[in-house]
């Protein structure tokens, strides 16, 4: 045969090493050669290796092909489940060891779940691979078409027990070997290659063929005659390229043709054995079809390139450009050949997080189904040029690749809107658009009917204070707008909405807030978030943000009513210098302000020294004798003037500077008492609230103590009130530190008692030293029958407890007074004695009032 059919390849254009995984289970044994970026494996028929085990998963498990190119090699890793993250059910194990991701070495073992099991190797020698594929079978069922009779279930274990026992036979115990053994030993070792499916020829360095493999004999019945080795293809020129090749031991390929039919021979010259063998593998219907692809990529080259519009494709992955015509190149001014070392981003002008938000809303349409929009695409020039885009997605193999079709647009671009029309999202900034807000909109305002709670709509507008802001380029706009929805998207909260509204107008929506104040403080974080300058293409850009606000309580309002309110107070917010923002109700604007400040003030109150304690006597009535002082807080701003405990202390507890505050209360609150006694009190304790956030704190105990010891002051001298609602807690800590407390000498009153029933049984738990009875309880007691009873229960129970003290607060009426005695209830707190007194007021008290410590 004419030598023109032979192609030669050498070694050096071979890839050296060879990855390969094989699988194993009851019915088959299969030889992988790995090539591919990726691998899905599984049951499912989608997947590129297909597991046959039912106790595997749909999509088991993934390879993933890694290469290092400083080394200029790859390996490959092995993770459970698929590449969106569903992990499988009954996981892989790797050497015995169950594992999520793992780079795979060579000869590890793998185990599918229970029944697939697998072995993965490196190899560089095809006499390694080939003696791996000799072991490949797939098993035929037990009951054929034929009618075959099943075999029984012991001959059935020998045969494959004996076919398995084939393959542990390696080729180099053959070749060790050869020479000592006798023909039908040599036949008998040589049982490796008679499984496999591909021919294998050896031929010693005489012309002589030694062995054909059956695979070798059906394929080509002529070998068998030796007088053949001069013509025939798979043999010619072998004998004479032993001078050439005989001596470095090396792998070499060629292509041969056989009438219509093509394959590879791979050659491997033996100089020690003076042999060559020689292994063939049927590429016919590789070459079909790589010919097929070859002609239809020509006919859609001449087609793309023949017509006028911009054509290219691009990978969905990467964003890589893949193809180009030459319409595309003319109209962006490039060459084919730089289109096609650029990507996406490089030609369409938009931020890399916009553009990957409008490709994937792309592929979230229907395959093959055309998505029509507008681009401003970046010419060779850096000129910007408006482009309508055609855009389809199509899958090849695995890979997912966009073909756009692109034409220019006659629109002026400075009228240009990029709000998509069919979509749901704008394309400049990868915001909702206004038809996707509405529908957010009615939906939050349905719920909001039904959880009875706050929402909120936040109007926005965004100036550029640039000069000559009139003449920045679109790019650059664009980058702002981006830069500014991203910036807002930060300051809002997990399930709240930002949209990008029209021009330079955006709208949130907060659909579910606790109160008033929470919104002051999102508008306060958006304002903050979006003050700081952008720094775009050499250029610090300043600008000025206004805010309007709008809110629906329990008052019916539709969607349209919030929207026009929110709007009206951006238009305030405006009108007032910007960088503010503006409630729609003044007196919520008001209110909100003060918080706000208050909130802000706050912080540095304590460095300040703004706040003051004042003390409020607890008297036996029927012993005319004061039995305790508590001490409160108030804070006297030289601005504000007082700001009442109920507007600081809630803000304090949610801010955490209750536990700093509460520290400073306790330690001024013990040196006053130090000061008392001796002149003025005797044994009664000062009481300080506790509020649960000191209570929670791990040190709270050793914090006390230091105080006590700072301030020499008896711990039997202090008593700490918490409220009812800390009991509540249940929380095996704050246990821990009552019996600490109790331990130190630290007397603890039960404050706010009658509120709920959680704490009674916590009475007989813990030695409290005193219960203070609920202002509200009090007060309604005359008018509430109910209430009555209740306080009379408490001061009944009470009497079963040795030493503990009931205190009645906010007593304002000297009828009150009657009835607490009445019932059994014999000391006070409240203002029908005296208000709280600061220290040298209630020093002036307890030297000249009636009662007295005695």
């Amino acid at each position: 045969m004419n030598s023109d059919y032979i192609k030669t390849t050498s070694h050096s254009d071979l890839q050296p090493i060879t990855h390969v995984l094989v699988l194993e289970d009851d019915s088959s044994r299969r030889t992988i050669i790995l090539e591919e970026a990726n691998y899905s494996i599984g049951r499912d028929p989608r997947n590129k290796i297909i597991l046959s085990s039912k106790k595997v998963s749909r999509f088991h498990a993934t390879l993933l092909r890694r290469t290092d190119t400083k080394n200029r090699s790859f390996s490959y890793w092995l993770l459970d489940g698929d590449l969106q993250g569903n992990r499988s059910t009954n996981g892989i194990f790797i050497n015995e060891k169950r594992c999520l991701v793992q780079e795979l070495k060579h000869e590890d073992t793998i185990r599918f779940g229970f029944e697939v099991q697998a072995s993965y190797y490196v190899l560089n020698s095809v006499d390694d691979l080939a003696l791996l594929q000799s072991g490949d079978f797939e098993k035929a069922s037990e009951s054929d078409s034929t009618g075959t009779e099943k075999l029984p279930a012991k001959k059935k274990a020998e045969k494959e027990k004996v076919s398995k026992q084939t393959l542990v036979i390696s080729e180099a115990n053959l070749e060790s070997e050869r020479g000592n053994l006798q023909d039908s030993e040599i036949a008998k070792l040589a049982s490796f290659p008679e499984l496999s499916p591909n021919p294998i020829i050896e031929l010693d360095w005489n012309g002589n063929i030694t062995y054909l493999n059956p695979s070798a004999t059906n394929k080509f019945p002529e070998l068998k005659n030796n007088t053949i080795i001069n013509t025939h293809p798979l043999l010619l020129g072998l004998i004479d390229n032993i001078t050439t090749h005989g001596k470095n031991n090396k792998l070499f390929v060629r292509e041969i043709q056989i009438k219509d039919q093509i394959f590879e021979q791979y050659l491997h010259y033996l100089p020690d054995k003076k042999l060559i063998r020689s292994y063939i593998f049927d590429f016919t219907k590789r070459k079909a079809l790589e010919s097929q692809l070859q002609d239809s990529e020509q006919r859609y080259r001449a087609f793309i390139s023949q017509t006028k519009e911009g054509v290219f494709l691009v990978d969905a992955n990467s964003k890589k450009i893949l193809e180009a015509n030459n319409a595309l190149a003319d109209l962006l001014g490039y060459s084919l050949d730089e289109i096609y070392s650029l990507k996406l981003y490089d030609l369409i002008d938009l931020s890399t997080a916009v553009l990957d938000e409008q490709v994937d809303f792309i592929l979230k349409s229907k395959k093959d189904k055309a998505v029509v929009r507008e681009f401003v695409y970046k010419s060779k020039n850096k000129l910007p040029l408006e482009l309508e885009s055609n855009i389809i997605w199509i899958s090849y193999g695995d890979q997912v690749i966009l073909s756009f079709t692109v034409r220019p647009v006659t629109r002026n671009i400075n009228q240009q809107t990029y709000i998509q029309e069919e979509g749901l999202y704008d394309l400049e900034t990868g915001l909702p658009n206004r038809q996707l807000f509405l529908e957010q909109l009615k939906t939050a305002i349905a719920n909001i009917r039904r959880q009875k709670g706050l929402l909120c709509i936040v109007f926005l507008e965004l100036e550029i204070l640039e000069e000559g802001k009139d003449t920045l380029g679109y790019s650059l706009r664009s980058g702002i707008l981006d830069g500014f929805a991203k910036r807002l998207r930060t300051s809002l909260r997990g399930g709240d909405t930002v949209a990008h509204w029209e021009s330079s107008q955006f709208v949130c929506l907060l659909p579910h807030v606790r109160s008033i104040q929470d919104v002051g403080r999102i508008c306060s974080r958006m304002l903050e978030a979006l003050k700081p300058p952008f720094f775009l293409e050499n250029h610090k850009i300043h600008t000025k943000i206004s805010i309007g606000v709008s809110l629906k309580e329990l008052e019916e309002k539709s969607a349209e009513t919030l929207l026009n309110q929110a709007q009206t107070a951006l238009f305030k917010s405006k009108e007032s210098g910007k960088n503010n923002f503006k409630f729609f109700d003044a007196q919520r604007q008001e209110k909100i302000e003060r918080f706000l400040r208050i909130e802000k003030l706050l912080a540095h109150a304590l460095d300040r020294n703004e706040f003051t304690l004042q003390y409020h006597p607890q008297v036996a009535i029927d012993l005319e004798k004061i039995t305790g002082i508590e001490a409160l807080i108030r804070w006297e701003h030289p601005d504000l003037g007082r700001i009442t405990p109920d507007q600081f202390i809630p803000m304090a507890e949610e801010t955490g500077l209750i536990v700093p505050m509460g520290e400073w209360v306790l330690e001024t609150a013990c040196r006053q008492r130090v000061a008392w006694q001796g002149s003025y009190l005797d044994d009664q304790p000062i009481c300080v609230n506790i509020s649960i956030q000191q209570f929670q704190q791990p040190n709270f105990v050793a914090m006390v103590k230091g105080v006590l010891e700072k301030t020499s002051l008896n711990p039997f001298f202090l008593e700490l009130e918490i409220k009812e609602t800390t009991l509540a807690e249940d929380n095996p800590t704050m246990v821990k530190i009552l019996h600490e407390l109790a331990d130190l000498g630290v007397r603890v009153a039960l404050d706010d008692f009658g509120t709920g029933i959680s704490s009674i049984g916590y009475l007989r738990q813990f030695s409290f030293s005193t219960l203070k009875l609920d202002r509200p309880v009090i007060k309604k007691m005359r008018s509430n029958p109910q209430d009555k009873a209740l306080v009379h229960a408490i001061i009944t129970l009470s009497k079963s407890f040795d030493n503990l003290r009931i205190v009645a607060e906010g007593v304002e009426e000297k009828s009150q007074i009657e009835d607490l005695i009445k019932l059994g209830c014999q000391e006070i707190q409240g203002n029908w004695l005296t208000p709280p007194l600061v220290e040298q007021d209630m020093t002036e008290f307890l030297a000249n009032y009636g009662y007295i410590s005695k």
